[in-house]
């Protein structure tokens, strides 16, 4: 018995020191999941995306890696880019939308450095300076992004959010900030309310490249200035814990003192710099690797890089977030269908607002039509008469209110330009545009041009309207002096023939876009010669161009038909890039009869032909067949070739018969302050050679 009773007791020892240590376990896991659980608990989460331009399309990357995990922050905050992709997210689009969104916008073509534009009215020029009629007088205008394309592009893509939130940000799927700077005191201010498309513009008003933003009584920029990293608002908006995406570059520790351009690089660089917020133990820090991008460069392969680039530092640094689950969490597809129950006009003239009204289809009494909006936002991107078109909405879904801001292109423009060449010596021009001349609804413009061997005045005069896209009434007076070159078949350059002449145009003028234009109309002319006499010719004319850059037109088609002469002509010569390489083929063909010898056709256009003077040969038949590549070797300075085929002729048939010359040209081109530089020699097959060299782009 006793040995019983001891191995009974040896075995209640056993189980009663089994049963204290399953206690002390489960009274442990119980302290630590108390503890986890107390420090887990739920709280305010920011999602805090920095500003960093191009380089801040790396927040798309994290923004992937959160929908992956179903990570759902409480408030998104963001300052310039991040303010834009953060407004999106929270509009309801997913990462991935985003994404594919981005890759398919023209950004490159948007965000570059722009030169100095001058209004359609002018025709195809390209000014060294331009002033623009602003507040305060004449100033000087920007060129560095085409502004109004950019706003219409952003008021496209917040749409959606923007008829959600209807003024109230919090109305959004996911309650929405955006950071700006007031320019008087550098004051961070937090956008919570009002038009969201707007409230982003001018948390992206990056200063010298976008303009300002008026609201509130205060002038608003970049929200990079006073909070490139917005940490700080979003503690001040209620986050206890925040997930920042920090799209920033680190300052290089070397620095070439002997650079300018360098010094000055880093004196903006410094504007954007503040310190740094502390992250508490909770808080998760995302860097993406952005080293090396450049703010302003979207180029597509750069815009894959660098989201992929924020992907890979988002599922490192969120792999390893302590108290991040999925939320499971769902977003709206669209914005609600609203009902329109008014609209309010601020800015523009009548017929702006009426326009805007029915483009938008904003009726009283109807619902509203996103997509027709966003065509509209879209066709009055690209015209040259409005900055932007903000529509601030409010009210409930069943009653909303639109008060819809209009900002037309500034009153008046001036502009002055010159270019210098080899063969025809220099010019200069001067224009100037009054988008309401005598304060009513007309566009008048006056051009002169003064040159060694042309003079030029050139007046006009068509009604004002916020988009060209409706027929457009024009009429223009211009007045020449012109000497004609005349060479003998040696080249040799003989006495000048001198011409004048009066040209009245009437009609009317349709744009599509900004590069397509389309005129038609009658013309009564009125010269004399060195043939002696006084002539006159009436008839009609049409013309239909496309064109990105002063002088080389995409497209460009011309008939007239008087009862002096008739003509045709047509242009044709697209750009391709790849990589380093610009390579653009073109080619010209025109037929006339009886033309003046104004009127008759430079083998080669202004342009010239390789080997020969400009305007060594001249006709009424030419066919030109060129191509031109530059390749940069070393910042914007490049090695060109430009290989031509043609012949012009005098009567015959309508393709110019006899035997075709051939040349080339190879030379350097650099981009200067008044336009391309560009030294080459050209050769062609009649033994000919002769150098070609310009400043600027002729005109």
């Amino acid at each position: 018995m006793g040995g019983t009773l001891r191995k009974g007791y040896r075995l209640q020892s056993v189980n009663f020191g089994a049963m204290r240590a399953v206690t002390s376990f489960l009274l442990l896991f119980i302290l630590a999941g108390r503890a986890e659980a107390q420090q887990c608990q739920p709280r305010p989460t920011a999602l805090v995306l920095s500003g960093g331009g191009a380089k801040g399309l790396a927040h798309i990357g994290v923004l992937r890696v959160l929908d992956s995990l179903g990570i759902r922050p409480d408030l998104i905050i963001g300052s310039s880019m991040g303010a834009i992709i953060g407004a999106m997210y929270a509009s309801g689009y997913t990462a991935r939308e985003i994404d594919s969104l981005t890759r398919r916008l023209p950004l490159n073509d948007l965000f570059q450095q722009y030169d100095p534009t001058v209004p359609r009215s002018l025709g195809e020029l390209q000014p060294i300076l331009a002033w623009e009629q602003g507040g305060h007088g004449l100033n000087l205008q920007r060129a560095a992004v085409d502004e109004a394309e950019v706003n219409a592009l952003l008021n496209q893509g917040l749409l959606r959010g923007n008829l959600i939130a209807r003024g109230n940000f919090d109305s959004l799927p996911i309650p929405f900030r955006a950071v700006a700077s007031n320019l008087a005191d550098r004051d961070t201010v937090i956008l919570r309310s009002g038009d969201l498309a707007l409230s982003v513009r001018a948390s992206m008003a990056i200063p010298l490249i976008f303009t300002p933003v008026s609201m509130n009584g205060s002038v608003l920029a970049d929200g990079a200035i006073s909070a490139n990293i917005p940490v700080g608002p979003a503690r001040t908006e209620g986050a206890t814990r925040v997930i920042v995406s920090d799209a920033t570059e680190h300052l290089a520790d070397t620095l070439n003192a002997e650079s300018p351009l360098d010094i000055a690089d880093r004196l903006v660089a410094f504007l954007f710099r503040q310190p740094a917020d502390s992250l508490g133990s909770e808080d998760v820090f995302i860097r993406p690797d952005v080293q090396n991008f450049a703010s302003l460069d979207f180029a597509p392969d750069k815009i894959a890089a660098l989201i992929d680039r924020g992907r890979e530092a988002a599922a490192a640094a969120l792999g390893q977030a302590p108290c991040l689950t999925a939320a499971g969490w769902g977003r709206a597809s669209a914005a609600p269908r609203a009902r329109l129950a008014g609209v309010t006009f601020n800015g523009g003239r009548p017929a702006d607002q009426r326009h805007v009204q029915e483009r938008f289809h904003l009726v009283p009494g109807d619902s509203l039509r996103p997509a027709a909006i966003r065509r509209g936002f879209q066709e009055l991107g690209r015209s040259d008469d409005f900055r932007a078109i903000w529509l601030a909405p409010e009210g409930p879904v069943d009653s909303l209110r639109l008060t819809v801001t209009i900002q037309p292109a500034p009153r008046r423009y001036a502009g002055l330009g010159l270019a210098y060449d080899g063969d025809l010596g220099g010019e200069v021009w001067a224009g100037v545009v009054d988008r309401r001349l005598l304060g009513a609804s007309l566009d008048g413009s006056g051009l002169l041009i003064v040159g060694e061997l042309a003079q030029r005045l050139r007046l006009g005069v068509r009604t004002a309207a916020l988009s060209r896209q409706a027929l457009v009434p024009l009429l223009t007076l211009g007045l020449s002096n012109e000497d004609i070159r005349i060479f003998d078949a040696q080249g040799n350059q003989l006495p000048s023939d001198n011409t004048q002449e009066a040209l009245v145009f009437g009609g009317v003028e349709q744009a599509f876009g900004r590069d397509w234009v389309t005129s038609l109309g009658g013309e009564a002319r009125f010269w004399s010669d060195s043939s002696g006499g006084n002539r006159s010719a009436f008839g009609g004319r049409i013309r239909i161009s496309k064109g990105t850059v002063p002088g080389e037109p995409v497209l460009r088609v011309e008939g007239a038909w008087t009862n002096h002469y008739q003509l045709a002509q047509l242009e044709v010569g697209p750009t391709f890039k790849q990589g380093r390489a610009t390579i653009r083929p073109s080619a010209r063909y025109g037929w006339g009869s009886d033309l003046p010898e104004q009127s008759t056709f430079m083998l080669g256009g202004y342009d010239g032909f390789p080997g020969l003077h400009i305007g060594e040969r001249r006709g009424d038949r030419e066919a030109v067949a060129r191509l031109t590549v530059g390749y940069r070797v070393l910042g914007a300075l490049q090695v060109r070739t430009d290989i031509a085929t043609g012949q012009s002729a005098n009567g015959g048939a309508a393709v110019p018969g006899g035997r075709w010359l051939v040349g080339g040209r190879v030379g350097l081109g650099v981009d200067t302050p008044i336009g391309p530089l560009r030294a080459e020699y050209g050769w062609a097959s009649n033994d000919r050679g002769l150098w070609f060299v310009r400043i600027g782009r002729w005109f």
